[in-house]
């Protein structure tokens, strides 16, 4: 196993996340920290923002709203959009004007794909969303259109908006990330169209984070409506205020922190959950030694028990058949005869006699010429 550090994409995936599913609209409470945040903000645009610099719209008739973290009470950003938007809490939409105008709080979702069959089945089973990437056209056509399509509405115009990206890539670069991967941004705009004639502007924002051995990637998006007479307004304002979102460096700094903290833990975690997995695999490749060992000599065991029975099956049938086996000494390989005497020899053709005592050696036969005899040792349990 490869002990460098991974990175941890699920952390990742929250802080992306984060000001977007977790905020919660304090308005008074944001208010209050404005001259202890805001005025030290560093604006993810390298000019500090003023209600002067709102573009593309009249400043006057502009606010700023503020989100919030709901664990921490701390404002994560601030939008400025028209006076008369109401902010909502809770409910359907974030935002709502007069003439109709309805604004769709962000959201987004991330998933985590690897070909790593263990990585995959860790994202299971810490309730990460899994899914094989696609491209951004691909996620719009399979994710978002069957929405559409269930409520009627007509994709009108479809368009770039990079100065949005712009702002998008600079906020996801503050996040802490334990590892820099190559990653993928895109953004688009959609346009819609109600059957009642009410029309929508879709900020859809793309990312693909490739990692070692893992992907992270997903989407996030928001959107703003309102009957065609006001819709043209409606859009100029919420782009503007898009793009002149302002994020607090100082929630960045203290959820990078809390991250870095968490990661710190989870390596740490990891590294003891490595070390406990290598001994317990020292052990068991121990024990799985031992139980070789016990196998291989149960299995010795068992082939001499059965060699010996064998013999003895043997040795009763020489008995009743008056059989017996000689050995040759020089390559031991063994002949069964009948058992007429109690020593053996052989000569070069096959052919032996027997005898019972020591002195009768064929060699030394007068009677026996021309003929070199070996003797061979009798395998007889009876001698």
């Amino acid at each position: 196993m490869n002990n460098s550090k991974k990175s941890h994409p699920t952390i990742f995936l929250i802080l992306t996340c984060i000001f977007l599913s977790c905020i919660e609209s304090k308005k008074e409470s944001a208010e209050n920290q404005l001259d202890t945040n805001m005025e030290r903000a560093e604006m993810t645009s390298n000019e500090p923002m003023t209600e002067n610099s709102i573009k593309n719209t009249d400043a006057p008739r502009l606010k700023y709203f503020y989100n919030t973290d709901s664990r921490n009470g701390m404002v994560t950003e601030r939008i400025p959009f028209p006076k008369e938007w109401e902010q909502h809490k809770s409910g359907e939409f974030a935002f709502t004007g007069p003439n109709g105008v309805k604004v769709y709080g962000e959201v987004g979702q991330y998933y985590s794909y690897s070909n790593d069959p263990m990585m995959m089945n860790m994202y299971q089973q810490t309730g990460v969303k899994v899914k094989y990437p696609l491209s951004m056209d691909q996620t719009i056509e399979e994710i978002l259109m069957p929405i559409a399509n269930k409520v009627n509405r007509k994709l009108v115009k479809k368009y770039p908006i990079t100065p949005l990206l712009e702002g998008y890539k600079s906020f996801c670069s503050m996040i802490y990330k334990q590892q820099r991967n190559p990653t993928q941004f895109d953004a688009t705009a959609l346009e819609w169209e109600d059957p009642d004639g009410t029309k929508w502007v879709t900020i859809f924002f793309y990312q693909f984070d490739q990692g070692q051995n893992d992907i992270l990637w997903g989407f996030q998006m928001g959107a703003v409506g309102a009957p065609a007479l006001y819709f043209e307004q409606a859009r100029q304002d919420y782009l503007n205020g898009m793009l002149n979102r302002q994020i607090n460096p100082e929630w960045i700094r203290t959820m990078n922190q809390q991250t870095q903290y968490a990661v710190q833990k989870i390596d740490e975690q990891t590294e003891r959950q490595q070390a406990e997995f290598k001994r317990g695999m020292e052990q068991r490749q121990k024990q799985w030694e031992a139980d070789q060992e016990m196998r291989a000599n149960n299995q010795k065991q068992w082939e001499a028990g059965l060699e010996a029975r064998s013999l003895r099956q043997e040795h009763i049938a020489d008995v009743i058949l008056g059989k017996t086996n000689i050995i040759d000494p020089e390559t031991g390989t063994k002949t069964k005869i009948n058992h007429t005497s109690n020593r053996y020899w052989v000569n070069t053709r096959g052919y032996y006699i027997g005898t019972n005592t020591t002195y009768d050696d064929p060699n030394k036969n007068a009677f026996i010429n021309g003929e070199t005899w070996r003797e061979f040792k009798v395998d007889d349990y009876r001698n």
